[in-house]
């Protein structure tokens, strides 16, 4: 489970959310304080998008037999997409969003679907391949948009939020 990001009340740093008192130093002390909390958002996706490198392709490293019986094969790319073992690819995987899209898609998952692709065309073919890079439904980066909102939306927790209630 992901722990919760503490923030502060930062009304001062704005002045649609400023109170009648304020002073450059509130201000500026308000300020700051956003920034920071600015960047523990940056590092909490930072950490995700470190978490999703480090699980991805994992179906190929935990059923690497099943996944080089299907690879070593004489299977043409159709025949292959449907071998036992590349349907758990797609399915336990999160960045094979044109075959199976999860429904709380974030842009983490984006992510990792870019690198994938441009890494395995380089690596592969000497060139990006942008057929590979095609989105089947460009909704998925809205829905992927609003998700990586909420995903950030439901751990952050103001710590004087009281004092937001008072002000309001």
């Amino acid at each position: 489970m992901t722990s919760k990001i503490i923030i502060k009340n930062t009304s001062y740093a704005d002045s649609r959310t400023a109170p009648n008192d304020i002073t450059k130093e509130k201000l500026y002390e308000a300020t700051v304080e956003h920034i920071s909390d600015v960047q523990k958002a940056m590092d909490y996706f930072g950490k995700k998008l470190h978490e999703a490198g480090l699980k991805h392709d994992f179906t190929k490293m935990s059923y690497f037999d099943e996944y080089a019986e299907d690879v070593l094969s004489e299977h043409t790319d159709e025949d292959f997409k449907k071998r036992p073992w590349y349907q758990r690819h797609i399915y336990e995987e999160r960045h094979h969003l044109n075959a199976d899209c999860p429904l709380d898609v974030t842009l983490i998952d984006i992510f990792e679907m870019i690198s994938d692709c441009v890494m395995a065309g380089k690596g592969r073919f000497g060139r990006v391949t942008p057929e590979y890079l095609n989105l089947s439904d460009p909704s998925i980066l809205i829905r992927a948009y609003y998700n990586t909102v909420k995903l950030l939306d439901d751990i952050v927790e103001v710590s004087n939020a009281e004092d937001l209630k008072e002000e309001q």
